[in-house]
């Protein structure tokens, strides 16, 4: 068997054994996805596999959210501040996995800045009080980001400080916006 991805590579949360991860990175062309509910230790392994064996590309950042060990808010984020802080990737490499990799592995129109790709683009900053000063030192520290900005579908959905997020260090400034607020479709034409 030759799957596309292999999920849960880290478990969910008990993991494979230690001696597979070579075997399915040696063996197969399979994507590994490691997921925010599964065990770190494993997470950790596999990154340091794919690293080792330059084949990062293979590499998924999932959440996994809701199981059966509840739902986890920012399991992206968390886990991409978890893997940083436990390892020497920085990281903007572990973002990657998180939408690029993912974006190529499952074929979207999205994950990469660049012309004629989706854009879904949530804007991050250092929590307000923390001890770094930019996103990526916050979650390279371990620490969670708070979310100041989301856009979808090129059009902003909301600028300011998240709910569901720590306040931020900074407030981003609308300079310019040329977009009426306007957030429904455009009528279908007949």
């Amino acid at each position: 068997m030759q799957p596309d991805v292999s999920f849960h590579v880290n478990g969910g949360p008990i993991a494979m054994p230690d001696e597979d991860f070579e075997l399915v990175i040696n063996e197969t062309k399979a994507a590994l996805q490691i997921v925010q509910a599964g065990n770190i230790r494993t997470s950790l392994l596999t990154l340091k596999l794919v690293m080792e064996k330059n084949c990062y590309d293979r590499f998924l950042i999932g959440t996994d959210t809701p199981t059966s060990t509840g739902v986890m808010p920012q399991g992206m984020i968390k886990t991409i501040a978890e893997m940083s802080c436990l390892s020497d990737v920085p990281p903007e490499v572990l973002i990657a996995a998180a939408t690029g990799n993912n974006a190529r592995v499952y074929r979207l129109n999205s994950g990469f800045l660049q012309p004629g790709k989706d854009a879904d683009i949530l804007l991050f900053d250092a929590a307000l009080a923390g001890s770094k000063k930019t996103a990526l030192e916050s979650l390279k520290n371990g620490d969670v980001t708070s979310a100041v900005g989301c856009f979808t579908a090129g059009m902003p959905r909301y600028i300011g400080r998240s709910r569901c997020t720590p306040p931020p260090a900074r407030y981003p400034k609308i300079i310019r916006n040329k977009i009426v607020n306007e957030f429904t479709a455009p009528p279908m034409l007949i």
